[in-house]
């Protein structure tokens, strides 16, 4: 299973969003430069992060994006599936017609079901507000090792 280039730089993106919620809406243009996502490439991210109703923008001067709702309630799953569509995807799971002769029968088929499941149920129960403490954490230890 590989995710994509869009899921990672967005969940960075998101990321930073929860990192910086209450600081007002923030650019594109410095959440690419801060998380080293190229700009037009974040710009389309955010756009389906907006759709997806899980980043709000404001325009103007003083605009950007920021969270559109709380970070404790945006699961990685929604930001990897906004972006990249269902996280397992196996042909023989969603087409049905003109689908495997082995439907009824197919051990492979279990297994693909049952690993999806619970790759979802992993990824619904982490939020980004976790990933966004647990990088506070990785950044505390960073600097820690400066000290020593």
């Amino acid at each position: 299973m590989k995710f994509s280039v869009k899921a990672e730089y967005g969940l960075r993106a998101m990321i930073e969003l929860a990192l910086l919620n209450g600081n007002g809406p923030i650019g594109a243009k410095e959440i690419a430069s801060r998380k080293g996502i190229p700009e037009r490439f974040l710009e389309q991210q955010l756009t389906v992060l907006k759709k997806a109703g899980l980043v709000s923008s404001q325009r103007g001067a003083s605009g950007g994006c920021s969270l559109a709702k709380d970070a404790a309630k945006i699961s990685v799953l929604e930001v990897i599936e906004a972006l990249d569509g269902p996280v397992i995807n196996m042909d023989c799971l969603t087409i049905k017609e003109n689908g495997c002769s082995q439907d009824s029968c197919c051990v492979v088929q279990e297994l693909w079901h049952q690993s999806q499941v619970r790759l979802k149920d992993f990824l619904s129960g982490v939020s980004v507000d976790d990933l966004a403490k647990r990088h506070g954490e990785l950044q505390g230890q960073k600097s820690l090792m400066y000290y020593i």
